[in-house]
């Protein structure tokens, strides 16, 4: 958010000039502590005081003159690291200031030269000044390319009085440049080629086999749940992981030419980090090989194996996606896209490889078509939500109304949200989904309230991503007093499956939340990994249990066990235990022999709309 006193775009240029020398700021100048120097030469008085301002909270010392020939001779006896210089200042000469300033032998400044318009920024450019700034300013922006160029300018102060020499300086400023050119093809921290690069890489592949009795072979590698993975891990930790993962596939290119027979001897393989979640393969066999099945099955064992990350163990599962050439596709592109398609088929069904087929380009197709249908859904407000009510275990008292999101078609279907929800989890769309989802419940209750119904409060979903967006707190707050709401008539169902032990961000959000007043709920408990071993982190008031618990009670003296276990912890952790899914008396029956306080199902009642809920709320919801 830009700050109201930051720009000076309103303020006229002094007309007339002042002898003024401002000395170095005394909080700046202490031995250690300043980050550079840097001299102001500026008539404009409310500029010189943004400038000065700005610059001091970047922990720059600062020296201000408003007449030309004062500001050369600063800048010769302070040796400043940074100049910033208006542009329209001359020497008494008619000299363009920054121009005299730059062609000083004796001043090394990095200059930074202040622009009205233009016709001045194009002046500057053409003699080689090209830090400027156009007005309106913004000082913070102005301020943070002075700090930066002041690193620069110590920097290679520092590598003078070192003694380092001048072919040094100019072999470390080439060797950054090349490898600003090579991000542009190869990733920085893996160092193997990225998708732009791997795609010449297999069209050039193409071109060598092109007549000859081979075949292309290109594979796209993913992991199941590696983002959640990613994430729970610290950044060092991760890029460790991301480069481990690197060389294993780096090697099993060079595997590739030793176990598959090549074409006229012609030996063509590669690996490629696509992005920060997806690695590929490609390389040359004999058409018809018989190895190539055993070859991926080597690649998936070899890629299951664990890997050792800062001394712990992190267990991956690939999925492999396989498409050939000239069987699947007959280019680069199309070759990548029906590998990765293949490979998040492998993914759908938990791991494994898969080749390429048509049919996974016709699921590929619905599920973009599912995406671009939700994109209008939202944007029309087509979705709509259903309420299934919370109930005492005894059915006498409505505790909450959770909200269920529906999607009905123009014939009269609606899409299941186990459909769309994971596309719009893949897709981002559900930041979209999720705020109106909260809007739409928040809104009802409103109504509700109003109307005089009483229903305590409404459940929403979080997904993670939502979570982990960094104004989801606000954007609660604001649909709270949108509609009038305390916090505590609000509860986030948070799925078990989106939260991962350890994660500090995951716990910091809910901590958030949770000072706010809103009422959290782990959803489907037992379902996830380690669910004992975080739960003493979570700042949560609810426990649902997960209702595969709940089906198998009648049935599974393990999962009645698991059940009466977890309505205990529940109760001496001081929270409140909720059975998901109850369909039968049966269920019932037994919930209430084990105390939990709290039911939910479609005994109860199933997901209705608004108004067919409130007709529930007079119907007996139990027996």
């Amino acid at each position: 958010m830009t700050k109201p006193d930051r720009t000076g775009d309103s303020i006229s240029m002094t007309q007339t000039l002042r002898n003024l020398s401002v000395p170095l700021d005394s909080a700046n100048d202490l031995p250690g502590l300043s980050a550079g120097k840097v001299l102001v030469l500026c008539r404009d008085a409310a500029a010189r005081k943004w400038l000065r301002r700005w610059l001091a909270q970047d922990n720059l010392s600062v020296m201000v003159a408003d007449h030309p020939e004062q500001g050369l001779q600063l800048a010769r006896s302070q040796r400043p690291d940074v100049i910033i210089v208006e542009a329209n200042l001359r020497d008494l000469d008619g000299a363009i200031m920054y121009r005299v300033i730059a062609d000083a032998a004796d001043v090394r400044a990095e200059q930074i030269v202040l622009c009205a318009s233009t016709k001045e920024v194009g002046v500057a450019l053409e003699i080689d000044i090209y830090d400027v700034a156009r007005k309106p300013f913004d000082w913070t922006l102005v301020s943070r390319r002075a700090r930066i160029a002041a690193r620069q300018k110590r920097t290679e102060r520092d590598l003078r009085e070192r003694g380092d020499s001048l072919e040094t300086a100019l072999s470390v400023a080439n060797s950054a440049r090349e490898q600003l050119r090579s991000r542009d093809t190869v990733d920085p921290l893996t160092g193997m080629p990225n998708q732009r690069k791997f795609g010449t890489l297999i069209s050039n592949a193409l071109h060598v086999i092109e007549g000859t009795e081979g075949t292309l072979v290109v594979s796209v590698v993913g992991f199941n749940r590696f983002r959640l993975i990613i994430e729970a891990m610290g950044q060092d930790q991760a890029d460790t992981l991301l480069s481990e993962v690197g060389r294993k596939l780096q090697e099993c290119a060079e595997l590739a030419g030793e176990v598959l027979d090549q074409p006229g001897g012609l030996r063509t393989a590669a690996a490629a980090n696509l992005d920060q979640f997806r690695f590929a393969l490609m390389y040359t066999c004999d058409r018809g090989d018989k190895k190539l099945n055993e070859f991926q099955v080597q690649l998936l064992e070899f890629l299951s194996e664990p890997v050792q990350v800062a001394g712990q163990t992190v267990y991956l599962s690939p999925c492999i996606g396989t498409a050939i050439y000239p069987d699947d596709a007959d280019n680069a592109d199309a070759l990548l896209q029906r590998a990765d398609n293949a490979m998040r088929e492998a993914q759908g069904r938990g791991g494994g490889f898969r080749f390429y087929c048509p049919e996974i380009d016709a699921a590929a197709a619905h599920q973009l078509k599912i995406e671009h249908m939700l994109h209008e859904a939202l944007d029309q407000r087509e979705l709509t939500l259903a309420y299934q009510p919370i109930v005492t275990r005894d059915g006498s008292r409505l505790l909450a109304a959770e909200a269920l999101l529906r999607w009905r078609q123009p014939d009269g279907n609606y899409i299941s949200p186990a459909e769309f929800i994971p596309i719009a989890e893949e897709s981002d769309l559900i930041l979209r989904v999720g705020s109106y989802v909260l809007d739409e419940a928040c809104r009802q209750l409103d109504a509700w309230r109003e109307a005089g119904i009483p229903v305590p409060r409404v459940c929403v979903n979080v997904a993670k991503a939502q979570l982990l967006a960094g104004d989801f707190v606000h954007i609660v707050k604001d649909a709270l007093d949108r509609y009038g709401l305390k916090p505590d008539q609000l509860e986030l169902e948070i799925s078990e499956r989106g939260v991962i032990a350890g994660d500090a961000d995951v716990i910091q959000h809910l901590e958030r939340l949770y000072e706010l007043g809103v009422r959290l709920a782990i959803d489907d408990f037992g379902s996830g990994d380690a669910a004992i071993a975080y739960l003493k982190e979570m700042p949560v008031h609810v426990l649902k249990l997960d209702r595969s618990y709940t089906a198998g009670l009648t049935a599974c003296p393990k999962d009645q066990a698991i059940v009466s276990a977890a309505i205990v912890l529940g109760r001496k952790l001081g929270l409140r235990v909720v059975a998901e899914g109850v369909e039968t008396k049966e269920q019932l029956a037994l919930l209430r022999d084990l105390d939990c306080e709290a039911v939910q199902g479609f005994l109860i009642a199933r997901p209705v709309h608004s108004d067919a809920f409130v007709a529930l709320l007079g119907k007996p919801r139990t027996s």
